[in-house]
């Protein structure tokens, strides 16, 4: 799994995108921290903001958020259960755990959606993603990473000594949300949505 993630700052609420980094048309500055006083008072001062970026406690968890994420993708490619496991949320909102892979209906449950997963990964020999155009967003306990899934796939390989399988790609759009727990962030949702090519594409 290969992450091009965001390389500029967006709001001081924690997100950023590519597009308002120093040299993608944007000054690279954290800007306009005054206009969230109210903010600041429901959910806690956030620090002064660094130079270029935002204030260092968002920027730890835009780093914890990434790496959660890296490590779920990481784990569905390697189809460990365990590690899948481990980034799932548990606990009291477990039942609230919510994954829709392309083209199925929603999975609810913590325990349904780790099986969902496990059909996934015995039924797909390989499985690599790229992922690209990665924004966070985070306010208080609850983060949203929208990015795209660039998938390449082989569903037949190892099905039988003649056949030799077949390699195959695509893309979804996808959302997942992560929550603050007390140990780390943990996904909560998963929504990948295929993108349809076309003709031209």
């Amino acid at each position: 799994m290969s992450a091009q993630g965001p390389d500029g700052y967006g709001g001081p609420d924690g997100s950023f995108d590519g597009d308002d980094a120093a040299g993608s048309g944007g000054s690279g500055e954290f800007s306009g921290f005054d206009e969230f006083g109210a903010f600041e008072q429901e959910f806690g001062a956030l620090g002064a903001p660094a130079a270029g970026g935002p204030p260092p406690r968002v920027a730890a968890d835009i780093a914890a958020i990434t790496e959660a994420n890296e490590e779920f993708y990481a784990a569905a490619e390697a189809g460990d259960l365990d590690r899948l496991g481990a980034i799932w949320l548990s606990g009291p909102f477990e039942a609230s755990v919510q994954c829709v892979h392309p083209g199925w209906a929603p999975v609810f449950g913590r325990d349904d959606v780790l099986r969902s997963w496990a059909v996934v990964c015995a039924n797909t020999p390989f499985l690599q993603f790229f992922l690209t155009d990665v924004r966070i967003d985070v306010v208080d306990r609850i983060a949203v990473v929208s990015l795209t899934e660039n998938i390449i796939t082989d569903m037949s390989a190892g099905s039988s000594e003649d056949d030799p399988g077949f390699i195959a790609g695509g893309r979804a759009t996808t959302i997942n949300i992560f929550r603050r727990t007390d140990e780390g962030w943990r996904l909560w949702m998963h929504h990948a949505s295929a993108v349809m090519e076309s003709a031209e594409d």
